[in-house]
């Protein structure tokens, strides 16, 4: 089940603005399930599903209940047109139903959400005739304006070579974790604090949201920090950002304010350092043609320091491309740890009961056309790419789409 974050200036918008937001939102990836995503044409297809809530009582083992008598609605976003095409309400058992028959083009994707308490959230693309179960259900949650610690399960620094005015570029990437059971928002009131908050080097400029989960409207760099304003609701939420230092920066030390469970820094520089608890080198990373010293740690504490080094004196240009196309790598990279370290917590204890519904694993052709799509977005934002630069964008979608195309096959063989 995935989630849209509302940002505050839209939470109580009506339905035509959020059927609006809804369609911005996944309208990137239609390109990319475009072949996945062909319904019959004339054919009639339902969707039968349910929403559920967090309950304090008369809900299933997991602590959850129905969520009654709230809006569903059908949206279809596509090349032609997009918007929402049917809304119901949830019966006594949360449950809603839809029956439509795919119109227009033929790449259209096709999704229910539902509104509580101001947030949006969604289902993923109905790619069957019949949609039903896991896929078709939505898991709401309560809000609250009361800010409460966010765990970090993994935090990505990514520090690139210094460009031709001596400046580099850093991106740092978090995998927050919100674990209770409400959805965490910012109150309605001047001078509010942010859901979340992390500090930043003080000679930082240019400081901006990029392809994570959070609108840049909901972002904010002042005072030495950046400031997150979106709604965030339980489950894991990436937020990532950049920004460039000078070379009288570096030495870089680095404090983390709160407990990490993974944290990776990345170098790219055959020299490049990071020194601390528990930080250790470990296989090197290439990405088109560039090469990263990677270095890893694990549980690190709250406070601790960290210092990246990096040799004086470099001189080749960099852009913000690479950086970004590291935001997409070094989540797939801390997925992979983060089961890694699941499945060797759950061989060594027990399991401690929880009232947090479990949350369903992402498909990898979902995860290979959010790769897509932040590749995009990225490349989207140069402003005079050189023929290198769109070289390797050019290569890198094609494998990307080349790979989207496997898996998708893989999955239609394996029903």
């Amino acid at each position: 089940m995935t989630r849209l974050q509302v940002p505050a200036s839209l939470r109580r918008a009506p339905l035509g603005a959020l059927g609006t937001l809804l369609a911005v939102t996944v309208s990137v990836l239609v390109a990319s399930y475009a072949h996945a995503l062909q319904p019959p044409a004339g054919s009639t297809r339902s969707v039968q599903g349910r929403v559920r809530v967090p309950t304090r009582s008369g809900g299933d083992s997991t602590g959850m209940g129905p969520a009654r008598n709230i809006w569903v609605t059908l949206h279809r976003v596509g090349k032609d047109t997009a918007g929402p095409i049917d809304s119901i309400r949830t019966g006594a058992e949360g449950t809603y139903r839809f029956s439509y028959k795919p119109f227009g083009a033929g790449d259209a994707v096709y999704f229910a959400s539902t509104t509580y308490g101001g947030i949006a959230y969604f289902t993923a693309p109905l790619r069957d005739a019949n949609a039903a179960g896991d896929v078709a259900e939505i898991t709401v949650f309560d809000t609250t304006s009361r800010t409460f610690p966010l765990s970090v399960k993994g935090r990505h620094l990514i520090v690139s070579k210094a460009d031709s005015a001596e400046m580099r570029t850093v991106v740092e990437v978090f995998e927050l974790s919100n674990d209770s059971l409400v959805t965490l928002v910012t109150a309605e009131q001047q001078n509010a604090p942010p859901t979340w908050s992390v500090v930043i080097p003080a000679a930082a400029i240019d400081v901006r949201a990029n392809e994570g989960e959070i609108s840049p409207d909901a972002f904010a760099a002042q005072n030495g920090r950046v400031n997150v304003f979106a709604p965030i609701a339980p489950g894991v939420k990436q937020i990532a950002f950049s920004y460039k230092l000078p070379a009288s920066s570096f030495p870089l030390r680095v404090r983390t304010e709160r407990p990490v469970v993974v944290f990776e820094v990345l170098v790219e520089e055959a020299q490049g350092d990071v020194k601390g608890q528990g930080f250790a080198a470990v296989d090197p990373v290439t990405l088109e043609r560039r090469n990263f010293r990677r270095f890893l740690a694990q549980d690190v504490k709250a406070d601790a320091d960290l210092v990246v080094e990096v040799p004086a004196g470099a001189t080749s240009g960099r852009n913000l491309y690479i950086a970004g196309l590291l935001v997409a790598v070094g989540f797939l990279m801390m997925l992979a740890l983060t089961r890694s370290m699941q499945r060797a917590a759950a061989k060594r204890g027990r399991v401690e009961p929880t009232l947090r519904p479990r949350e369903p694993e992402v498909p990898l052709s979902d995860r290979l056309a959010q790769e897509i799509a932040a590749l995009d977005a990225v490349y989207a934002r140069q402003d005079a790419p050189t023929a290198s630069v769109s070289a390797a964008y050019e290569a890198r979608r094609a494998e990307l789409k080349a790979a989207l195309s496997q898996a998708l096959a893989e999955a239609s063989a394996g029903r």
